[in-house]
């Protein structure tokens, strides 16, 4: 569902998640004073490709904005055909104009129905879609929280392709690390390419 991949790649891998930790500095080997940032990014195009629960929830939406999308094919064509075979005895004259208001009554209310099933089908997938969102944007911050405490970064960034952040230097990427730690408990390896993309 195209809706759903550009709702969780703004969402969930373009997140700029800006954590800088205001408390200090730290000390040299000779005991004066760093002020400086430490900084790393993620690349999101990679997370994109790599990151297994992502995937598998992309299918998922897809398979089942598919399925609904078929479902309401299928009841069209059929309320299609009610509607030519409806015209077709119109045409004879082995109506009567009574029969006629009732057919297309009949026929209005399925149309209606029809409407209403589309409606309810979509809210339930942008629902759905809005609570997975939500849980794998959580995940993601949780471990670059993780991540920044653990080694003491000041920002971590988001860089994709045709983004905000032009260029990125590989030796800040940690894309790898978190893609380790996003699919630990799968056990799947992440991507030995990880430097962004140009």
């Amino acid at each position: 569902m195209k809706n759903f991949i550009q709702f969780i790649t703004v969402s969930c891998i373009v997140c700029l998640f800006i954590a800088c930790d205001k408390s200090g500095s730290q000390n040299n080997a000779d005991g004066s004073k760093n002020t400086g940032l430490k900084i790393a990014y993620v690349n999101g195009d990679t997370i994109l490709l790599n990151y297994r629960e992502f995937r598998a929830q992309s299918e998922s939406m897809d398979a089942k904005q598919k399925e609904a999308e078929d479902m309401l094919q299928s009841k069209g064509a059929a309320l299609e055909k009610e509607y030519n075979d409806y015209q077709q005895k119109a045409k004879t004259g082995t109506m009567t104009g009574k029969e006629m208001e009732a057919h297309e009554k009949y026929l209005t209310s399925k149309q209606q129905d029809l409407m209403a099933e589309r409606d309810r089908l979509a809210k339930e997938i942008s629902d759905e879609s809005s609570q997975i969102n939500d849980r794998l944007q959580k995940a993601m911050q949780d471990k670059l929280e993780a991540i920044k405490k653990r080694d003491g970064y000041d920002f971590i960034f988001s860089y994709i392709h045709g983004g905000s952040i032009l260029l990125a230097d590989p030796k800040y990427d940690i894309t790898a690390e978190v893609l380790k730690e996003l699919n630990k408990s799968s056990g799947e390896k992440p991507a030995t390419d990880t430097s962004a993309k140009k």
